[in-house]
């Protein structure tokens, strides 16, 4: 996710594959995932005036806020691990966000309806374990956004489209994806359970050649929950 919370360096190429992405599919693309998370929150609490929410792994905040506009009953946070840079600490826009150190949620228990996590799970590695025990100890559902792999060829498809969506950014590339079986491995481990889980999100429809390469069922949401 693009950020003015990532140092980026200088870097001609990693300037280039930023505007390419932009242009191409970036707000597109987050535009559909903002539609369908919130019908998933909505789904949850469709009849709650206030659903608090949070937000990790936000980038530049622009899921939560579309969420946001989409579902004004929902109230946000926001966390990265990214220090807030002293130009924006005063902005209004930037105060539901706080820096963590990718491990712990710096929030109590049940401090939220809803945790979401749009694309930032595949790039958490080892720690994907303990946030997903902490979104379930601060949330009573957890929405993910992320992607399946079923070959070499998909994993190597996925890893291009990281490298043009995430490496511009300063964002490790992952070695792997989730396939079905490790994401319901993760979350049995974890003490959770599928609520809701949708493979086959079309993200790409809008690029005729794009789509063509990239197929749907790579891109999941699932909704998760306690045992």
């Amino acid at each position: 996710m693009s950020s003015p919370i990532v140092d980026q360096k200088s870097n001609s190429y990693k300037e280039a594959l930023v505007k390419v992405h932009k242009k191409i599919s970036h707000s597109t693309r987050i535009s559909i995932i903002a539609n369908k998370i919130s019908k998933n929150i909505s789904s949850h609490f469709p009849e709650a005036s206030e659903i608090n929410c949070l937000d990790v792994g936000t980038g530049d905040m622009t899921i939560a806020e579309l969420i946001g506009e989409i579902s004004p009953s929902t109230n946000w946070k926001c966390i990265d691990i990214h220090e807030l840079p002293k130009e924006l600490k005063n902005s209004e826009k930037w105060k539901k966000y706080q820096q963590f150190d990718g491990n712990n949620i710096p929030f109590p228990n049940n401090s939220f309806d809803i945790s979401v996590f749009s694309d930032v799970l595949h790039h958490t590695g080892d720690s994907a374990p303990k946030l997903i025990a902490e979104a379930a100890r601060v949330s009573k559902y957890i929405v993910i956004k992320d992607h399946f792999e079923y070959s070499f060829y998909s994993r190597s498809i996925l890893k291009l489209m990281d490298i043009v969506g995430n490496w511009g950014y300063g964002v490790s590339i992952p070695k792997r994806y989730f396939s079905k079986k490790s994401f319901e491995s993760l979350v049995d481990s974890s003490g959770l359970k599928i609520v809701d889980l949708n493979v086959g999100v079309r993200l790409y429809d809008h690029l005729p050649i794009v789509k063509s390469v990239l197929n749907p069922k790579w891109q999941f949401i699932a909704v998760l929950t306690n045992k």
